[in-house]
């Protein structure tokens, strides 16, 4: 059968890959349009753009899909499966009509959480397990039939960036049983619980922003989930400072005030009293500087134990 491709992003590969893998013809993979990227602002394809090129893959980038020679070009391609993985847009329902079969790859365990940020949302939340699904494109954002799903369980370390690579990873190997499901003949679904939908909102710059009356554990959730964007922070000064990477040293109330140092050690962490226990900060990159330590951090703007950093 012939399969059409629709990816964008480095999560995207994987399923593109297991595409390849299935034994069916990829006769055209969709991306989004070269974009401007760097101080430079020099237009960068995407990275499926990069794989297809490498791999002579036939790829377009239309600037949409409502195009109607895209939509012309690939309706004479006859395609039996479109195959979607973080495009980045959604599809019209007359390209919708083109295939018989059209998977959609979402990491998280659907109806949790439909939307543009799930990876993020299941680190921003604390859960403590999130997965990959493999679902039925529709009309409706993300709310599609499911043909499969596998659970990953979360150690409350893992940030978006490395949850992110290990569902797409998983995303691989899972849309290969699919395939093998549709092949022999025994791949089947079940509809999504409307009751249990949850929406995982776009990110936003000022999602970054972290208060320290949160407790600690908010807080580090947040530094883990918003990392590699938009990235935890707080104000001190007239600059920002990114928190990227940090742990939770005491979950009790204790004493002093939120976002009081309690110290800097010889291990490099700046530990700081948050609204309910102890935030340890391991990493951070203060604006126009470069990463570095907690206690350097602290050390070089002078941060003695009980100074109050601002929000």
């Amino acid at each position: 059968m012939k399969i059409i491709f629709f990816g964008s992003s480095d999560f995207s590969i994987p399923g593109l890959a297991a595409c390849l893998e299935s034994g069916h013809e990829v006769v055209l993979a969709v991306t989004t349009p070269d974009r401007p990227a760097g101080r430079g602002l020099k237009a960068h394809p995407t990275p499926v753009k990069l794989f297809c090129l490498e791999g002579g893959i036939p790829c377009v980038d239309p600037e949409s899909l409502k195009d109607a020679q895209a939509l012309e070009n690939a309706r004479r391609l006859k395609p039996d499966i479109f195959v979607v993985s973080s495009y980045g847009k959604m599809i019209p329902s007359v390209w919708l009509q083109l295939p018989k079969i059209r998977f959609n790859i979402h990491p998280s365990l659907l109806p949790k959480y439909r939307g543009a940020a799930p990876i993020q949302w299941a680190l921003l939340n604390g859960d403590p397990v999130t997965g990959v699904s493999i679902m039925e494109v529709c009309d409706r954002l993300d709310a599609g039939d499911v043909f499969a799903q596998e659970k990953v369980p979360l150690d409350g370390q893992i940030n978006a960036r490395e949850l992110s690579a290990r569902l797409a990873d998983l995303s691989r190997s899972l849309l290969g049983k699919v395939f093998e499901q549709l092949r022999n003949g025994c791949l089947v679904s079940h509809r999504q619980e409307e009751k249990d939908a949850v929406y995982a909102r776009k990110l936003e710059k000022s999602d970054g922003l972290i208060r320290w009356d949160w407790p600690a554990l908010r807080i580090h959730n947040y530094v883990r989930g918003l990392l590699p964007w938009p990235v935890a922070f707080f104000h001190c000064g007239a600059g920002h400072v990114q928190i990227l990477k940090s742990h939770v040293e005491d979950t009790g109330q204790g004493g002093g005030s939120p976002s009081e140092i309690v110290g800097a050690g010889k291990d490099g962490c700046l530990r700081v009293r948050t609204g309910e226990g102890i935030l340890g900060i391991d990493r951070v990159k203060p604006a126009g500087k470069k990463e570095m330590s907690g206690a350097d951090f602290a050390n070089g703007y002078r941060l003695a134990p009980r100074t109050l950093l601002g929000e």
